[in-house]
């Protein structure tokens, strides 16, 4: 106990160093974790700080502090960006790679119908009848396990560079039936899956042939068959897409 009263004295904070600043400021960051400058370094409690910081900002995934003697402390943040989105009670919430409800966005109180709500870009918006339980700064919770892999390939897909510039035009996949999973692409492509196995290669073979066609294309591609692949002229994609049919 001497000694930390004794470090308080001798050690004080001068230098406070915060790397991986993108989304939030250096002085929203130093204020959540409670850090201040000429405060005992020894006496700084990390733990809390860093929970502290990741209950308030919630796209922050990770954070870590470190203090060197005799005047630094340095503050490592990793945040993650939305990828995902799913409309529930009215509202549209925002999830992380890692599923972090990250953010909620008022649909009903903005007195928006859900049906003109427009998505924020970039995000996959998820249709799925199994979440128990889906609130900001927690993991999203899902009645079926199956979803969470089925989800990850999808991340995994999203953060390979070779892939990003295609994926990036999905805009929605519905797994309300994990046996007849559907996605949509752009609202120009509506793209039977079938199955949560080998999820990836099928949304990999579906971008290969959505090269092949012509730009003016606009329909149906099923590669349910895991083998053979068709394609669909259509001019209704987006509303059979939103019919679930």
């Amino acid at each position: 106990m001497f000694f930390v009263f004794a470090g308080d004295y001798f050690f004080k904070t001068e230098n406070i160093i915060i790397n991986g600043i993108d989304i939030y400021s250096y002085d929203e960051i130093l204020e959540a974790g409670g850090i201040v400058s000429g405060s005992g370094l020894l006496g700084i409690d990390s733990a809390k700080a860093k929970k502290n910081i990741k209950k308030k900002f919630t796209y922050v995934e990770s954070v870590k502090i470190k203090k060197i003697l005799p005047s630094t402390v340095t503050i490592e943040i990793k945040t993650g960006a939305g990828l995902f989105g799913i409309m529930l009670g009215g509202d549209y919430y925002i999830i992380t790679s890692n599923f972090t409800v990250a953010e909620k966005i008022k649909v009903r109180g903005a007195n928006i119908p859900a049906s003109e709500f427009t998505t924020p870009e970039g995000i996959i918006t998820i249709e799925a009848d199994a979440v128990k339980k889906c609130r900001t700064g927690e993991v999203i919770l899902f009645s079926d396990n199956d979803i969470y892999d089925f989800l990850k390939e999808i991340a995994m897909l999203y953060g390979n560079n070779e892939n990003k510039s295609s994926i990036a035009f999905i805009t929605g996949i519905d797994i309300r039936n994990k046996f007849k999973v559907t996605m949509n692409y752009s609202d120009k492509f509506l793209i039977r899956l079938g199955i949560f196995e080998d999820i990836s290669l099928r949304i990999l073979n579906s971008l290969e042939i959505i090269e092949q066609l012509p730009s003016h294309a606009i329909g149906i591609i099923d590669i349910t068959n895991g083998k053979a692949a068709s394609f669909t002229q259509e001019e209704n994609v987006l509303e059979i897409y939103k019919s679930g049919a």
